[in-house]
C-alpha cells in the first residue's frame, strides 16, 4: 500500500501538457457526430477537458456498456490534442478492435484535416516503418493499434487511451 501511495505522489509532482479546450472548431466536431451528445457523455467531455487543460498528468477512468459512446467521448480528447499540435494514440487489445477503431477515427477525424494511422499485426512491414516513422517525426497525429504502439516513438505525444474489454 505504501508503494501504491508513493507512486501516486510521484504522478501529482509531474507537469503534463496543458491542452486548450476551448477551441471554436470543437462546436463543428460535435455536430459532425450525427447523434446529439447525451448528458454523461457532456460530463465525462467536461471532465476530461478540466484534466488535459490543468497542467497535471490525467488518470481517468472511462466505463459503459458497447455502443453508449465511449470512443466519441475519448474522440474529443484527441481532437483538442491534435488542436493544440500534439499527438493522441488509441492502444486496443484486439486486432479486430483496433481495426474498427480506426475504421471510425479514420471517418470522424477526415474532414477535420487530422492524419490517423493503425499500427497492429496485420500491418505490412512498409505500412509498419512508414506509420513509426511518421510518428516520430509528428506527421501522423493520432494513432489507433494494439500493443505493437508500445514501443513507438512520438515526437510530441500528448494522450493515451487505454481500450480495455472486460
Amino acid at each position: 500500500a505504501s508503494e501504491i501511495v508513493n507512486m501516486s505522489a510521484k504522478r501529482l509532482l509531474i507537469k503534463g501538457a496543458v491542452i486548450k479546450t476551448d477551441i471554436p472548431e470543437l462546436i463543428q466536431f460535435r455536430q459532425l457526430a450525427g447523434f446529439e451528445y447525451t448528458p454523461d457523455q457532456v460530463k465525462a467531455v467536461e471532465e476530461i477537458f478540466a484534466d488535459l487543460s490543468s497542467d497535471r498528468v490525467m488518470d481517468r477512468l472511462l466505463s459503459g456498456d458497447v455502443g453508449f459512446g465511449k470512443t466519441e467521448v475519448a474522440m474529443n480528447g484527441m481532437y483538442v490534442a491534435v488542436k493544440n499540435g500534439y499527438q493522441a494514440m488509441m492502444i486496443a487489445p484486439t486486432t479486430l478492435l483496433s481495426s474498427q477503431h480506426y475504421k471510425s477515427l479514420k471517418e470522424r477525424f477526415s474532414e477535420h484535416n487530422i492524419k490517423v494511422a493503425k499500427l497492429d499485426r496485420y500491418s505490412t512491414t512498409k505500412e509498419r516503418n512508414a506509420t513509426l516513422r511518421g510518428l516520430e517525426e509528428g506527421s501522423i497525429d493520432v494513432v489507433v493499434g494494439t500493443h505493437a504502439l508500445l514501443k513507438a516513438k512520438f515526437k510530441k505525444l500528448a494522450l493515451v487511451i487505454i481500450d480495455e474489454e472486460h
